[in-house]
């Protein structure tokens, strides 16, 4: 049974895969650098510099540390531009967050922005859900280091005590999905992934849409019967 969920916003609550790519595009054509599509496909799913770096290889372009940290802070710039014009929530995600509460506590593992978690809940309404939220700025190492879920975790334990084994992690990407099982908690992806990339989780599904968190323990429940 599932106690607490811990989502990550981008790809599982609010779809933000195209302004990611769009930003990122901006931002290498400033330096008059153009992506391939594969390597913003690369890009999905990381934290801004990983972002920047997974693009660069796909690309077969060579920057150093501070070329690849300018470019992260543009992309986030360039995103934080794009957002501001409106984010769309990913389907069904409202309402399985509307029924999740009912049974366990919410909380937010993200690689975004405190300013962008701000302006998607507050766009959304959706403020008043989340018990805890962890964002970019929270924690020294992004994922896949399993910091930010060991933040979110002791946070929520200091509130009230938890059992790891009951809490499940929604994840849209390869770090995220790492970071989750790093610190021990369950995880299933989300969203339209690469078979290897959704082997990593525990699980997997197109959308949360008609989800709850016991039919997600339903599914997790079947694969452990099946796989012994």
């Amino acid at each position: 049974m599932t106690d607490v969920v811990l989502c990550e916003l981008e790809g599982v609550v609010a779809e933000t895969k195209a302004l990611r790519r769009r930003a990122l595009e901006r931002s290498f054509a400033d330096e008059g650098l153009t992506l391939p599509p594969a390597a913003l496909a690369d890009a999905d799913g990381l934290p801004a510099e990983e972002a920047v770096r997974a693009a660069l290889r796909a690309a077969e372009l060579a920057r150093d540390d501070t070329d690849v940290a300018l470019l992260a802070l543009r992309a986030e710039r360039h995103f934080a531009e794009l957002a501001g014009t409106g984010i769309a929530l990913a389907p069904g995600a409202r309402e399985f967050l509307d029924r999740a509460r009912e049974t366990a506590r919410l909380a937010l593992v993200t690689r975004a922005h405190r300013r962008d978690v701000d302006l998607v809940l507050g766009l959304a309404g959706l403020e008043a859900l989340f018990e805890c939220i962890v964002a970019a700025e929270d924690t020294a190492s992004p994922k896949p280091s399993p910091a930010a879920y060991r933040t979110a975790l002791d946070r929520l334990a200091r509130r009230r005590p938890l059992r790891r084994e009951r809490v499940l992690a929604l994840e849209d990407g390869l770090a995220g999905i790492r970071a989750a099982r790093a610190a021990g908690v369950r995880c299933i992806a989300v969203g339209t992934l690469p078979a290897h990339v959704a082997a990593e989780a525990d699980a997997a599904v197109a959308s949360i849409a008609g989800h709850t968190p016991s039919t997600l323990d339903a599914m997790l429940m079947l694969r452990e019967e099946i796989t012994g």
